[in-house]
């Protein structure tokens, strides 16, 4: 069974506000109940409650039952899932469609404005948080191998969203090393897919000491997410300094780790 905060982070991935995932989850585990039952034991305001139920109901996830007082019932959890699914499938469906006519729309309007200078220029570009596919995208197209730096708690939160990337990476010899800081002396359980479980094209190894967020490419591009969240912007280079630069203080760093998991 998966932890309260990994069921929340499930959830909030598939759309909704944590107060909602966590109203949501109290009343999966309860029978159906009242509005100030859910407040003790989501630990969310009453205020609150009243407001979320009302969106929960408005996304098919639980319902109402008149009584007085009025009392609640969850939509299963794996009929709410695929609610949630459908529905996050349904808006992928309808920004790729106008998107594609935003594109078309500007086909053959962009002036190019390249200079000398420019083309030498190595890109520094900053990729928002709402666009965190683009590493997602970058994994799943990686052709040799992929090293990163992150601390624990990021690592769990993307393993969520990235773990099918790795496994069909694993698959066609695409070799992932992982340095993962961790602040203290305590024992780590990460729980992996048995594809990546003492695989050897997927390796962690653990340091004692907080981490930055960074992702290499093929020795080829980096990802540096700017903050410890995953919905923070990311800083995206091709610089070849800066890749050089991050792949050696990676190999050194890999060669003397303090535990290896």
């Amino acid at each position: 069974m998966e932890s309260q905060e990994e069921s929340l982070q499930v959830l909030t991935g598939l759309g909704l506000t944590v107060l909602e995932a966590k109203v949501y989850l109290t009343l999966v585990r309860t029978d159906e109940t009242s509005a100030k039952t859910i407040s003790k034991a989501s630990n969310v305001s009453q205020p609150d409650v009243y407001r979320v139920l009302s969106m929960l109901e408005n996304h098919g996830l639980i319902e109402r039952i008149i009584a007085i007082p009025h009392r609640f019932k969850a939509t299963p959890i794996d009929k709410g899932i695929a609610i949630l699914l459908q529905r996050r499938d349904n808006q992928s469906a309808l920004l790729h469609k106008k998107a594609t006519e935003l594109v078309q729309s500007y086909e053959g309007k962009s002036a190019k404005t390249t200079t000398t200078f420019q083309e030498e220029a190595a890109h520094f570009i900053l990729v928002p948080g709402v666009h965190v596919h683009r590493i997602r995208n970058a994994v799943d197209n990686a052709q040799s191998n992929v090293l990163c730096f992150t601390t624990l708690d990021m690592f769990r939160k993307v393993r969520f969203i990235t773990e099918d990337v790795w496994k069909r990476g694993v698959k066609r010899g695409v070799k992932y090393q992982f340095l993962i800081g961790k602040p203290h002396d305590e024992e780590v359980t990460l729980d992996l897919d048995p594809a990546l479980e003492n695989n050897g094209n997927f390796e962690i190894k653990f340091m004692r000491a907080s981490s930055p967020c960074i992702v290499l490419i093929d020795k080829t591009e980096v990802f540096l997410r700017t903050e410890m969240n995953i919905e923070a912007p990311v800083l995206w280079s091709d610089n070849a300094c800066i890749v050089a630069m991050i792949e050696n203080y990676f190999e050194m760093l890999w060669k003397t780790p303090e535990e290896q998991h």
